[in-house]
């Protein structure tokens, strides 16, 4: 961690980072380790802030949970891939950083270029410039399920007036915990168009049509864990006003309708 800080920070001419993400665990060295030289790094002047990157969250969860007891730097954000293609990160990472007060960074928000609407599925694969259309290409493939959330999203996008990135952009954004995305364009004006998916709001339905979409399978261990299941199990007929769907998700009385 430290040659590698070093290095970045010649090859940027700076003398410190704002950010400096761990990339991965090594499944060798101990997270209280990791975090303690984070400590160091930022006591040293040379970074402002820790994070991690594509770590499973019972580490992210032990490093926080480490630098809280010690009065140790703590970890801001945790970096992983999230997307209406993609939506694994929720059963377990958000409401994690949510309780341990950290924000989620994620990328691949545009599903690798699927979200785009530039791909279309043929009777002899997939047609489209671009990674996906290569059969041959790294990376899970493109299901039945991903494409129903294509067609989705395009539904959703024409009733908006909006492009398909737009509104992906602008869903994963406003979902519970993400704080930030990371995006990349090949144009100013690719980036233009990104940047505009914080111009507009996506009604209720719109968006109720999207998650429905999306929906990802659910573990059984994770679905004692909904919303819907606790209010059955604990709390019976329970209901309170919302929150902004962006801060929390809503609280659900036993008949499975959301508390107003």
């Amino acid at each position: 961690m430290i040659r590698a800080l070093e290095a970045s920070l010649r090859r940027l001419g700076t003398d410190y980072l704002d950010l400096y993400l761990l990339h991965t665990w090594d499944r060798i060295t101990p997270v209280e380790e990791v975090v303690q030289t984070f400590d160091d790094l930022v006591r040293a002047g040379k970074i402002r802030y820790a994070g991690l990157s594509d770590v499973p969250a019972w580490y992210a969860a032990r490093a926080q949970s480490y630098a809280e007891a010690h009065g140790l730097t703590p970890m801001v954000t945790v970096q992983l891939p999230y997307s209406l293609a993609d939506r694994g990160i929720e059963a377990e990472y958000v409401p994690m950083a949510q309780t341990l007060g950290m924000g989620l960074t994620v990328f691949s928000p545009l599903g690798g270029g699927l979200l785009t609407g530039k791909y279309k599925r043929t009777e002899t694969g997939i047609v489209g410039e671009g990674r996906i259309s290569n059969p041959d290409a790294p990376g899970r493939p493109v299901t039945d399920h991903d494409w129903a959330v294509v067609e989705a999203l395009g539904t959703v996008s024409d009733g908006l007036g909006r492009p398909m990135a737009q509104v992906a952009l602008n869903w994963a954004l406003t979902r519970p915990g993400i704080s930030s995305l990371v995006i990349g364009a090949s144009s100013v004006s690719q980036l233009d168009g990104n940047l505009a998916a914080l111009d507009f709001e996506i009604p209720a339905d719109a968006r109720a049509q999207l998650e429905q979409a999306s929906a990802p399978a659910t573990a059984s261990v994770y679905g004692m864990f909904t919303p819907e299941y606790q209010s059955w199990v604990v709390s019976p007929g329970l209901g309170i006003g919302d929150k902004p769907a962006s801060f929390q998700q809503p609280v659900w009385n036993a008949g499975g309708v959301a508390a107003r």
